[in-house]
């Protein structure tokens, strides 16, 4: 969701419903959730620090998320795929981060040649329920 659509909805909420229902889509996708998870903890870090909000890029998001992944290890002719943990590609960062700007969990500021990505008031609702979900 781009800027001027966030401020023409911004204090629109989700019902509670669509809000567990959100929250279940994004639990079933361990990268999404790494991705949502990471973007709410480093904007709070940032409002907390009163520096100025500044927003989270995709380059923020590959440097920071570490998934684990299938790669190749090499044995003389042959090869075999081996489960590490490892950042996240970009292609794969930038489609988890169109899936939470499809969805208005997130909204993005462009900056010329970036796009700084900050979580929507809806988003905060299902990382609030994401969270009250781990506690139990």
């Amino acid at each position: 969701m781009i800027n001027d659509l966030h401020v023409k909805y911004k204090d629109a909420k989700f019902p509670l419903e669509l809000v567990q229902m959100y929250a279940d889509i994004i639990e079933a996708d361990d990268v999404t959730k790494k991705v949502c998870f990471y973007i709410g903890k480093t904007e709070r870090k940032q409002r907390s620090e009163d520096l100025g909000v500044s927003g989270i890029t995709i380059n923020d998001i590959v440097e920071n998320v570490l998934v684990d992944r299938l790669t190749k290890v090499e044995k003389g002719r042959t090869y075999n795929y081996k489960e590490t943990k490892t950042n996240i590609h970009r292609k794969t960062a930038e489609r988890k981060v169109d899936k939470l700007l499809d969805m208005s969990l997130l909204f993005y500021k462009p900056v010329k040649p970036y796009k700084f990505l900050f979580l929507t008031i809806r988003g905060w609702q299902v990382i609030e329920e994401l969270i009250n979900r781990n506690k139990k």
